[in-house]
């Protein structure tokens, strides 16, 4: 686990970084590649009564509690990926789990 969630920009762009992505967080928590899940999630923005579909990337990890500077590592690593593919603005938040609360097919983490 971590899972990593992508809403606000264009599934073909997350299906361009996910491997980078993966591997990279990866490296930061010493995690393996294997553990993770990611997901586009499709996004409908309205603003003043107008639909628009993208152009403000939202990632959010869900995982169980890292240091702050492994968050800092991870958060800097997806923004910069997601600038890179011409988005101007990214936000990037972490759910921190708390494995007690954590099950896998019905088993306790």
């Amino acid at each position: 686990m971590p899972h990593i969630i992508f809403k606000g920009i264009d599934m073909e762009d997350v299906k361009r970084i996910e491997q980078l992505v993966v591997k990279e967080i990866s490296n930061i928590v010493n995690c393996p590649v294997d553990h993770f899940t990611v997901e586009w999630t499709p996004t409908i923005f309205i603003t003043q009564g107008v639909e628009n579909t993208g152009g403000h990337p939202f990632v959010t990890v869900n995982w169980f509690k890292r240091s702050r500077e492994q968050r800092n590592d991870v958060a800097k690593m997806i923004t910069g990926q997601v600038l890179d593919l011409g988005y101007t603005d990214v936000c990037v938040y972490f759910n921190e789990l708390d494995p007690c609360a954590y099950y896998e097919n019905g088993v306790h983490y």
